[in-house]
């Protein structure tokens, strides 16, 4: 699809349209000089920018409908500028969807492939559409409430601002089936908030956000049902309990109890080879912290869940990172020690700790052979307190 052509030639449609003419200096026509702060100030959420972030040109206003989209590319300038928006499109003539065997079909195409493209607009969860006349179509987007602000007025959520608020509230609402959130900041995406949830849950109990956004679903995994995933999670905090007082004395500064931990970890625990000799026959249990701790045996998913449970004892902040090692899919941790974050990959250290380790609290330069989304870690990090 063209979209880029396409999207800056209705953004120049659209331009004319709303009535906005370009400054000498290219400003829309709204911030030239001479605006009052008044008109500033009520600036829309969609074009208001998110602190710390570079500014941004303002999104041009939708026209005012109907508009004339005389091919699909066209009527997709108009859906992405909407969705951008977050506003519903105007309605429009478009002759050649008559043609089509299914119009509906024909728009929902368009619609997933803008999502697919701009992947921070899936606050559009879905759409509508209506004929409205010969020719005329009203295309009807339904927006979550987080981004547009239009929750029921009884709607009883409990309010996240932050991917640690989010985390949190998972975390101790984790013997509901369904969170009620209320999420307070509309620059969050839906996919950042949907990767925030995998912290919670161990590999027992998934945490999505619901289709509209409006509550954080909890789903048990493994054929099990929700009350066993619940227990099989307490299972694995009394076995990190237990490991903890053996290994922790009071008398231990915080980064040795760090240390201890993370060396019992990679001394006791074996890899599951299962994984690569015969899959079939390796338990689940290999994937989570409940085989690194009980059965000393576990693939990375359970060294990484499994340091993660021991540190939450000791009150160290550790986070579980996916990515790739060596080109293979693999996990390890990230852990907030004296304060900065640093990367330990129990899993390559196994076995090293009369050596030395050589993935132990090391920069993301050090890291050698991982590669992962490490913008992604950053917006993560950036909205925890630690």
């Amino acid at each position: 699809m063209k979209n880029r052509k396409i999207w800056a030639s209705v953004l120049a449609l659209c331009l004319v349209l709303a009535g906005c003419t370009a400054g000498t200096g290219g400003e829309p026509a709204g911030e030239q000089e001479g605006q009052s702060a008044s008109a500033a100030e009520s600036q829309t959420g969609s074009e208001a920018e998110a602190p710390g972030e570079p500014e941004t040109p303002a999104l041009p206003k939708l026209p005012e409908g109907p508009v004339t989209a005389a091919d699909a590319e066209e009527l997709s300038g108009y859906l992405e500028l909407a969705m951008q928006r977050a506003e519903q499109p105007p309605a429009v003539e478009a002759a050649f969807l008559d043609s089509e065997a299914d119009p509906e079909m024909t728009v929902r195409n368009l619609y997933y492939a803008l999502l697919s493209e701009h992947p921070e607009c899936k606050y559009a969860y879905d759409l509508a559409m209506e004929r409205t006349g010969d020719g005329v179509y009203q295309i009807t987007f339904s927006y979550m409430p987080y981004r547009t602000g239009d929750y029921p007025a009884d709607f009883a959520g409990e309010e996240a601002g932050s991917f640690g608020e989010l985390i949190a509230l998972a975390q101790e609402h984790l013997d509901q089936t369904e969170i009620p959130v209320r999420v307070t900041d509309p620059s969050l995406t839906v996919d950042d908030l949907g990767r925030a949830l995998q912290q919670v849950g161990g590999g027992y109990l998934l945490c999505q956000l619901s289709r509209d956004g409006t509550a954080i679903t909890v789903t048990p995994q493994n054929g099990l049902t929700h009350q066993a995933a619940l227990d099989r999670l307490a299972e694995i905090e009394t076995l990190a309990q237990q490991i903890v007082e053996e290994c922790v004395t009071d008398s231990m500064t915080l980064p040795e109890q760090a240390e201890a931990l993370y060396t019992r970890l990679t001394d006791r625990v074996a890899y599951d080879f299962r994984y690569y000799t015969d899959p079939g026959s390796m338990p689940y249990e290999s994937t989570t912290a409940y085989g690194a701790l009980k059965d000393d045996l576990a693939i990375c998913g359970g060294y990484a869940q499994a340091l993660q449970a021991l540190y939450e004892q000791v009150g160290i902040p550790c986070l579980t990172v996916s990515g790739q090692w060596n080109g293979e899919n693999h996990m390890w941790n990230l852990v907030w020690l004296d304060g900065e974050w640093r990367y330990c990959d129990a899993t390559s250290d196994r076995g090293r700790s009369e050596f030395g380790f050589g993935c132990y609290r090391v920069t993301a330069e050090n890291l050698w052979g991982h590669t992962w989304d490490q913008d992604w870690v950053a917006r993560l990090t950036s909205g925890l307190e630690v």
